[in-house]
């Protein structure tokens, strides 16, 4: 297993050097994107967070209704 990892890294490390590609480069790049991410996500939840507010009062109620149907439907069985 060990000689597996050792020889995807250096195939790995191999193929990057090829395409110029610095490694201290792609950490930087990563947190960048993983910042945007997390951005655009907060960004997705502010705009989507009135319209499940909405929707919740009338799912919310209704799934209510119908579990406590099942519920009591299911304690009628021995």
């Amino acid at each position: 297993m060990i000689v597996k990892i050792v020889l995807a890294c250096f195939v790995v490390g191999y193929a990057i050097s090829v395409f110029d590609i610095d490694p201290a480069r792609i950490l930087t790049d990563t947190w960048h994107t993983v910042v945007e991410i997390a951005q655009l996500a907060g960004g997705v939840m502010e705009w989507a967070l009135p319209y499940i507010l909405i929707g919740a009062v009338v799912v919310l109620p209704i799934a209510a209704v119908a579990a406590l149907l099942r519920w009591t439907r299911g304690r009628g069985r021995p």
